[in-house]
C-alpha cells in the first residue's frame, strides 16, 4: 500500500488525469474528516470521563474493599465489589532508561510514591544500562532518595555485549523482566508496568489499576493489558509549532482510541499488564523496536486473540524530546529523530506474518491438550483482521495520504499548464457538485473542535502538572494553538510521511534497526517541573 497505491496513481494520471485527481481529492479529504470526526467525538468523551475519574478520591478507592464503595458525580457506586481484595495486588514498574537525568527519573518515582499502595504494594526495578558509566552512582542515588517510599527498589544492568541484542528499550526491559523472575519467585496476583523513564503518572493510577485487576473474572484478568491516556506536555509551552501539531493530535488520537469501546488498541508508552500474561509470551523480544505495539501483537497472537487492552482514565504525562539549549530548530530536530524511531513499528506488519503459520502449527499440534485449537485460530484470525485494520491506519495511511496530497497539487499545476479549460480542476469540479468542498469546509471545522477540546484538556486537567506557563491569556492562548496547527500541520504531516515511506523502505532492505535515543530536556530541580502532591493535578497526565 505505500509503494503500490501511488504508483498505480502515478500511471494512471496519464490517461485518466481528472479522474485521478478526483479520486486523490476525494480519499483525502474523506479520510481527514472521519478521523477529525472520530477524534472530536471519542476525545470529547475521553475528556468528560478523566473529569468523572478525577473527582474519584484514590484514598477512598484504596478503603472501598472493606468499606462504603466511592460515588460517582451522579451518586452511584463507581466500582463494582470485586472477589479478589485490590490491597493484595502487588505491583512491580520497570524503568528502562539510559543516560537519563535522575530528576527526570525521581519525577517519575515520585508520581509513583504518592499512590497510597506506595509503601505495601508497589516496587521498582530501575532497568539500567551497563555502558552508562554512572549508572550505578544514579541507583545509588535513587534508591537513597525513595528508599522509605516503595515496599522494594531493585536494580539491573543490561549488559552491552550479548549476542543478537542490540541496544534498545526492548532489550532493556527484555532483560529486566528474567531479571525480575529470578530475584523474586512470590509473583502472584502481580501487575507489571512498564513505563518510559519520563513517565509521570497520574493521582490514583495505581488505586484504579489495581481494582480493576481484581475485579476481573479469574479466567480474565491474566489476558488485559492496561493504558492511560498519555500526553507528551511536561515541556508543552517549549515545544515549536510542528511539535504541538504531533503532541495534539497523537494525544487525541489515543484518548479517542481508549474512549471508543469498539476500537482496536494497542499499549503506547506506559502500560501494565499481569506477570503471568508476559511470562506466559515470553517476555518481551529484543530486536523489536517498536516495544509497545510489538508486545500487544505478540500477546494478541500468543493467547490466540484474548488480549484486549482495557483503559485506565487516569491521565499520564510525559516530555517530547528537546534539545539542550532549547531553541525551535534543535528541537523540531530531535522530534524528528524520535518521529522516525517511532515510524519503524512497521515492522510489525512483517512480525504478524511471520508469526500466523507458527501459531497455526501450536494450535493445530495441541488439538487434544488445548480445547481451543483450530476454533481458537480461526477466532484469533478473525480479530486480527481489525488489528491489522488498525495497524494500516496508523502506520501507512497517514503517510501515504501525506503522498496524496503532494500528489494532488503537482497534478493540479500540470492540467493547468497544459490542459485546456475544459480540462481543468475547477472545471471538472464545477460539474461534479460541491460535496469536495463542503467536506474539506466540514473537515476544517472539525479540526477547530478537536482543538477546543485538546485546550479544555490542558486547561482543566493538566495545566498544573506542566513545566512553566502559558505567555498569554486562555483565548489567546487557543489562538496561537489554532494558528500553529494551521501553519505546523503541512510540516508535520509532510515529515511524517516522509518518515513512513522511509520505515517502509528500511523493512525491505534490512533486517535490523539501530535504536536512536533522541534528546531530552535536563532538569536543574526536579521541584520545577512536578508540582507538590496538594497542587498534583490528578486529571489529567
Amino acid at each position: 500500500m505505500v509503494f503500490g497505491t501511488p504508483v498505480l496513481m502515478m500511471c494512471l494520471a496519464r490517461p485518466f488525469p481528472q479522474e485521478v485527481l478526483a479520486a486523490l481529492t476525494l480519499l483525502t479529504s474523506a479520510f481527514v474528516y472521519s478521523n477529525t470526526l472520530y477524534m472530536f467525538i471519542f476525545a470529547g468523551l475521553g475528556l468528560r470521563r478523566m473529569l468523572a475519574q478525577s473527582k474519584l478520591d484514590p484514598a477512598s478507592i484504596c478503603e472501598a474493599y472493606t468499606a462504603d464503595l466511592p460515588s460517582t458525580p451522579s451518586g452511584k457506586s463507581g466500582f463494582q465489589r470485586p472477589s479478589l481484595d485490590p490491597k493484595t495486588v502487588k505491583h512491580w514498574i520497570i524503568l528502562p532508561q539510559y543516560k537519563e537525568d535522575i530528576e527526570t527519573v525521581a519525577l517519575s518515582m515520585k508520581s509513583a510514591a504518592s499512590s497510597c499502595y506506595a509503601k505495601s504494594s508497589i516496587s521498582i526495578l530501575l532497568a539500567m544500562e551497563e555502558r552508562e558509566t554512572d549508572a550505578e552512582d544514579k541507583v545509588k542515588q535513587l534508591t537513597e532518595q525513595f528508599k522509605d517510599q516503595f515496599e522494594d527498589i531493585k536494580a539491573n544492568y543490561h549488559p552491552a555485549d550479548l549476542p543478537n541484542d542490540p541496544p534498545g528499550k526492548a532489550s532493556n526491559v527484555s532483560h529486566a523482566f528474567r531479571y525480575l523472575l529470578s530475584q523474586v519467585h512470590s509473583l502472584e496476583n502481580t501487575v507489571l508496568t512498564v513505563a518510559d523513564a519520563d513517565s509521570e503518572f497520574g493521582q490514583g493510577y495505581f488505586e484504579t489499576l489495581s481494582w480493576k485487576f481484581a475485579e476481573c473474572d479469574p479466567t480474565e484478568r491474566y489476558t488485559k493489558i492496561w493504558q492511560s491516556p498519555v500526553f507528551h506536555m511536561k515541556n508543552y509551552h517549549r515545544q515549536p509549532a510542528p511539535v504541538v501539531v504531533g503532541t495534539m493530535f497523537t494525544s487525541m488520537q489515543e484518548l479517542a482510541g481508549l474512549s471508543d469501546p469498539s476500537a482496536v488498541r494497542f499499549p503506547y508508552s506506559t502500560y501494565s499488564l499481569s506477570v503471568a500474561l508476559a511470562r506466559q509470551v515470553g517476555g518481551w523480544d529484543v530486536q523489536w523496536i517498536a516495544e509497545d505495539y510489538h508486545m500487544g501483537i505478540k500477546c494478541f497472537l500468543m493467547t490466540l486473540g484474548k488480549t484486549t487492552v482495557e483503559p485506565v482514565m487516569t491521565p499520564m504525562m510525559n516530555y517530547v524530546p528537546e534539545d539542550e539549549k532549547g531553541d525551535w530548530y534543535g528541537t523540531c530536530m530531535a522530534r524528528w529523530v524520535q518521529l522516525k524511531r517511532h515510524a519503524l513499528g512497521f515492522s510489525d506488519f512483517s512480525y504478524y506474518f511471520m508469526m500466523l503459520p507458527l501459531v497455526f502449527s501450536y494450535s493445530t499440534s495441541n488439538v487434544g491438550q488445548n480445547t481451543e485449537g483450530l476454533q481458537g485460530f480461526w477466532r484469533m484470525l478473525s480479530y486480527g483482521t481489525t488489528l491489522l485494520i488498525r495497524l494500516v491506519n496508523v502506520h501507512v495511511l497517514i503517510g501515504v495520504l501525506s503522498t496524496y496530497g503532494a500528489m494532488e497539487a503537482a497534478l493540479k499545476l500540470i492540467i493547468r499548464t497544459f490542459f485546456r479549460f475544459d480540462r481543468w480542476p475547477d472545471f471538472l469540479f464545477f460539474h461534479v457538485g460541491v460535496f469536495p468542498k463542503y467536506l474539506m469546509i466540514v473537515t476544517v471545522v472539525f479540526t477547530i473542535f478537536v482543538s477546543i477540546v485538546f485546550f479544555m484538556t490542558y486547561e482543566v486537567l493538566l495545566k498544573k502538572r506542566v513545566e512553566g506557563q502559558a505567555s498569554h491569556g486562555r483565548f489567546v492562548h487557543w489562538l496561537q494553538n489554532l494558528a500553529g496547527l494551521a501553519l505546523g500541520s503541512p510540516i508535520y504531516f509532510v515529515m511524517l510521511g516522509y518518515a513512513i515511506w522511509r520505515a517502509a523502505l528500511m523493512v525491505l532492505t534490512q533486517r535490523s534497526f539501530e535504536y536512536h535515543v533522541a534528546p531530552k530536556p535536563k532538569k536543574a530541580d526536579a521541584s520545577q517541573s512536578s508540582e507538590s502532591e496538594e497542587g498534583h493535578d490528578p486529571k489529567m497526565a
